[in-house]
């Protein structure tokens, strides 16, 4: 499973992997000049984490959960593979119940420098009377000229 945590505004974004042999934080710079750096790795990843990270249900997810009502720029992608399948589910700024424990996992994992920032309290608030809370099945299909 992976996480990758956009931030548009500084033109970069980390991507988070855990599988059963490592987790690792990779910063991917959206310039043309930058190349991508490991900012963490580690192997010690407790089996209680991996098996709460496998009782997510991507299966029976949509594909986009957007709160419209705040475009800031703070979006991730959750990528899962599983033997031949593999589920993208986009979040923005918005809380999701069944995909914050995989925040809050790879948060108690990584040192503090590189966690997620995903504060659940704030993400609730902002979704409260927001009337513009975008959930697509699929993603759109874009049209190439």
């Amino acid at each position: 499973m992976s996480i990758r945590d956009f931030n548009y505004a500084s033109a970069y974004s980390k991507v988070y992997s855990i599988s059963n042999e490592e987790l690792k934080v990779v910063f991917k710079g959206e310039l043309e000049s930058e190349s991508d750096t490991i900012l963490f790795k580690s192997i010690d990843i407790p089996a209680r984490s991996l098996r709460q990270l496998s009782q997510i249900d991507f299966a029976n997810l949509k594909a986009i959960y957007s709160n419209q009502c705040v475009l800031d720029g703070d979006i991730k992608l959750f990528t899962y593979k599983k033997k031949d399948s593999l589920k993208n589910v986009l979040v923005e700024n918005y809380f999701h119940e069944e995909l914050s424990p995989a925040i809050d996992i790879i948060n108690e994992l990584v040192p503090r420098e590189h966690q997620l920032q995903y504060n659940e309290k704030i993400i609730k608030e902002l979704m409260q009377g927001c009337e513009e809370i975008l959930i697509m099945e699929n993603f759109p299909d874009i049209q190439k000229n």
